[in-house]
C-alpha cells in the first residue's frame, strides 16, 4: 500500500509536508496554512536577503547602477533557484523605480508570491498524474484555501523586520505532540 502521492513528489521535503497536509482531511486548514508558511520560509531564506537589502538601500546616482549590482550578486549565487528568483524580483522592483525598504519589501513579496504559485502548480500537476481525480481536486481546493488565508506581504515584512533575516534553520513547523494540542474543537 502506498503512503500517498506526496511521497513521490519531486519537490523538497518541506513542500512534501505541505502537500501531505493539504491531501489529508485530518489536518485543519490552519495547519495547512502553517505548512505553507513554513515551506515558503525555508525557500525564501535561501536567498541573499541581506545583500539585496543593502543594494536596494544604497545611494546610487543612476538606477541602472543598482541593477548592475544585483546582476553582480546573481553571479555569486549560481544554481540557487530561490536566490535567482529573489534577485529577478529585486531587478524588477528597481526597474519600476522602487528603492530602499519599499523596494526590498516589493522584491521579497514578489519572490514569495512566485514561489507559492510555482510550488502549488507543481503539487497540483503531480496529484493529477498520480492520484484519483477526486483527490487532486481536494488537494487543489485545500491549497487554494491555504493561499487565501496567507498574506505574502506579511511574511515579507516578518522576514525583513530584523536587521538581519533569520537563519533558514530557524524556520520550524509547529509540532503538536500533547493531548491538549489535538485538533481544534
Amino acid at each position: 500500500m502506498s503512503d500517498g502521492p506526496h511521497k513521490s513528489l519531486p519537490l523538497r521535503p518541506h513542500w512534501r509536508t505541505f502537500a501531505q497536509r493539504a491531501a489529508k482531511a485530518a489536518y485543519a486548514s490552519d495547519e495547512v496554512r502553517e505548512a505553507l508558511t513554513y515551506a515558503l520560509k525555508r525557500d525564501v531564506l535561501q536567498a541573499p536577503i541581506k545583500k539585496i537589502r543593502e543594494i536596494m538601500d544604497s545611494d546610487t546616482l543612476f538606477p541602472s547602477m543598482r541593477i548592475e549590482k544585483l546582476e553582480e550578486l546573481r553571479s555569486r549565487h549560481p544554481g540557487s533557484a530561490p536566490a535567482q528568483l529573489a534577485i529577478d524580483c529585486a531587478v524588477a522592483a528597481a526597474g519600476k523605480g522602487l528603492t530602499g525598504q519599499a523596494g526590498t519589501h516589493a522584491a521579497i513579496t514578489m519572490a514569495i508570491e512566485d514561489t507559492t504559485r510555482s510550488a502549488m502548480r507543481s503539487i497540483e500537476e503531480h496529484y493529477q498524474r498520480e492520484a484519483h481525480p477526486r483527490s487532486s481536486r481536494y488537494v487543489r481546493e485545500r491549497q487554494q484555501a491555504a493561499r487565501r488565508q496567507f498574506d505574502c506581504g506579511a511574511l515579507a515584512s516578518a522576514l525583513l523586520s530584523p536587521a538581519s533575516p533569520p537563519q533558514r534553520r530557524a524556520a520550524k513547523l509547529p509540532v503538536r505532540d500533547g493531548l491538549d494540542q489535538g485538533p481544534p474543537r
